[in-house]
């Protein structure tokens, strides 16, 4: 066994990881290089660490294109083909409700397809129910776009969803204002009137606000306040949890806050509006749904929707937290999108050019392939870029069938 020999299969390596997830690490190298070179434990782990780093660092400074010339002259251990998902060992033979939760500022991307399509082969093993849900609360900072909501839904219908109901969270406003006023109620929340800046040094430091221990009546009367004369920035409503939590994030989250903006499909009926945990826990609590699916960035969305479960005496759906799909290129964002639709580079959001799922169907690329990549992913954690050639792949596979 020589350097040369683990050089060269650290190399291998790095290029592999670098194409799957956008940058190599010299971790996952070297678990790879111990599997291939069984004597490469004689150089050293310190030496091994060396010539890892080094390579990884050479192999990160390359263009995406060079590295796929130059996967092309290694040979990869074949991977065992997934069969499907894997299956829940919590599901006891009850039917699995699962819920996808689009926010209709923009069209489909193709990795929020990924998730839709996992949580609808769920609801289908199952034999469950498979929502759609649109996260239309922001109208400010993420206004909706009036046709995405139709765009979204005859984008799952193409990718084969079976759509059991279809709800908009804009139009289920007061069902959060019963809950709401519920928790108010049972002195698990409370009105904050605190600056911003106070709010977040309280946080950091694990301390309570004045606000917090206010009178249940004056409580009362501040969520009245805020539902008619209070402005935008001056109050919002928090879910007492627990301020010495590790993660201040957690403490005391704030559940409904005041956006002056007018929502395309309520128009200014309502200028109190809930925010993401507090808005999803609720409807997922209603609508009954026992699998959340959804990208890794919201594991402590769990942790901190748990407190509210445990306010109202209910079960916690089961989460399920999965690595993000990713699109190489410059147009990977819907804002990137949104910028080249108005300077007239991009003809739509379908246009073939764009990662979105109608811009995959506009490229030739077949419902039935896109559906099989993701069930052959799997719900790792890690996350990836979407290998073309793979896709490509399975859109042949189709065919031959």
């Amino acid at each position: 066994m020589s350097e040369e020999e683990v050089i060269k299969s650290a190399r291998k390596f790095a290029v592999k990881n670098a194409l799957d997830y956008g940058k190599a690490r010299p971790d996952n190298v070297i678990n790879k290089l111990f599997v291939e070179v069984k004597s490469a434990k004689e150089l050293g782990i310190s030496r091994i660490k060396e010539i890892v780093e080094e390579v990884v660092g050479e192999v990160n400074a390359m263009p995406v294109d060079q590295l796929r010339k130059e996967a092309e002259s290694y040979t990869y251990p074949e991977r065992p083909e997934r069969v499907g998902l894997p299956k829940l060992d919590w599901a006891d033979g009850v039917a699995i409700n699962t819920r996808f939760a689009p926010n209709p500022s923009g069209f489909l991307h193709i990795g929020h397809a990924k998730v839709a399509l996992l949580c609808d082969e769920y609801a289908k093993m199952y034999s469950g129910s498979f929502y759609v849900r649109f996260e239309d609360t922001d109208p400010k900072t993420k206004p909706p776009i009036p046709e995405a909501y139709k765009a979204i839904i005859d984008d799952l219908n193409w990718l084969g969803c079976s759509i059991s109901g279809v709800f908009r969270q804009s139009e289920r406003m007061e069902l959060y204002y019963l809950y709401a006023k519920r928790l108010i109620d049972e002195g698990s929340a409370y009105v904050c009137t605190c600056e911003q800046e106070t709010m977040k040094k309280n946080r950091e430091e694990g301390t309570e606000c004045a606000c917090r221990n206010r009178a249940d009546d004056d409580n009362i009367r501040e969520w009245e306040a805020m539902l008619s004369t209070y402005g935008e920035g001056e109050a919002v409503l928090r879910l007492k949890t627990d301020m010495k939590h590790p993660n201040p994030s957690v403490r005391d989250w704030v559940m409904m806050r005041i956006i002056d903006a007018e929502h395309p499909i309520t128009k200014n009926k309502y200028r109190v509006w809930p925010l993401y945990n507090f808005a999803s826990a609720v409807d997922d609590h209603e609508m009954k749904i026992s699998l959340v699916i959804r990208g890794i960035e919201h594991e402590v969305n769990g942790v901190k929707q748990s407190f509210f479960y445990k306010a109202i005496g209910a079960k916690q759906p089961h989460t399920i937290e999965v690595g993000v799909l990713k699109v190489r290129g410059t147009l990977a964002h819907k804002s990137d999108i949104i910028k080249a639709i108005k300077s007239g580079e991009l003809s739509g959001w379908d246009d073939p050019r764009t990662p979105t799922v109608a811009g995959f169907r506009n490229n030739g690329f077949k419902a039935a392939a896109i559906r099989e990549y993701v069930i052959s992913s799997g719900i790792g954690k890690n996350p990836s870029y979407l290998d073309l050639a793979k896709l490509t792949a399975f859109g042949r596979k189709q065919e031959k069938w």
